[in-house]
């Protein structure tokens, strides 16, 4: 017999976005705290205040790390869902959905780096143009892996299973593997 999916598995799949998103969100609150704590004089300041961005730079790298660790492995499920064989025709192109969904991943990897290394980057060239506008470019990349893209990871899991759902199911959405 085959194993099978039911929606509450889906509805697991989708707690993991949710919470790789809160983990991302975190991150981005940390990552421009850490920006921010580098870039501001040292003159009047408190000595801590290096530490602080330093340490805030590594936790932010180790939400975002924690977040991208989650999409990984929420990227082998999905990837175990889509060897499964269809059960109805596809309304829409689910490589497609699963195409974006990698590339989503392999882009939070690079941001994950970024996030590490853009607040030394910024402490160590001091206010110029291009720390200032790679730390720009970052915050906005950041910002849309947060609020964007797991709304779209949301509607490209439903577009994966729901090709795979078994006709014979019960009430209760059963999909089948």
């Amino acid at each position: 017999m085959q194993p099978r999916i039911t929606s509450a598995n889906i509805e697991r799949l989708r707690a993991a976005v949710d919470t790789a998103t809160r983990l991302h969100r975190l991150g981005l609150l940390l990552f421009f705290a850490a920006c921010v704590l580098v870039t501001w004089p040292a003159a009047q300041l408190p000595a801590w205040l290096p530490q602080a961005g330093l340490a805030a730079t590594l936790l932010a790298f180790a939400c975002k790390a924690l977040a991208t660790r989650r999409e990984i492995r929420l990227l082998r499920r999905l990837g175990r869902i889509m060897a499964l064989p269809y059960r109805r025709a596809a309304a829409g192109n689910d490589h497609g959905a699963w195409s974006a969904i990698r590339s989503y991943v392999a882009a939070s990897i690079v941001l994950t780096v970024a996030a590490a290394l853009a607040p030394s980057m910024l402490a160590a060239l001091g206010e110029t143009l291009l720390s200032n506008l790679v730390a720009m470019l970052c915050v906005a990349a950041l910002v849309l892996q947060s609020f964007d893209n797991p709304q779209r990871m949301h509607s490209r899991i439903l577009q994966i299973c729901r090709s795979r759902l078994d006709p014979h199911a019960d009430a209760d959405d059963v999909l089948a593997a």
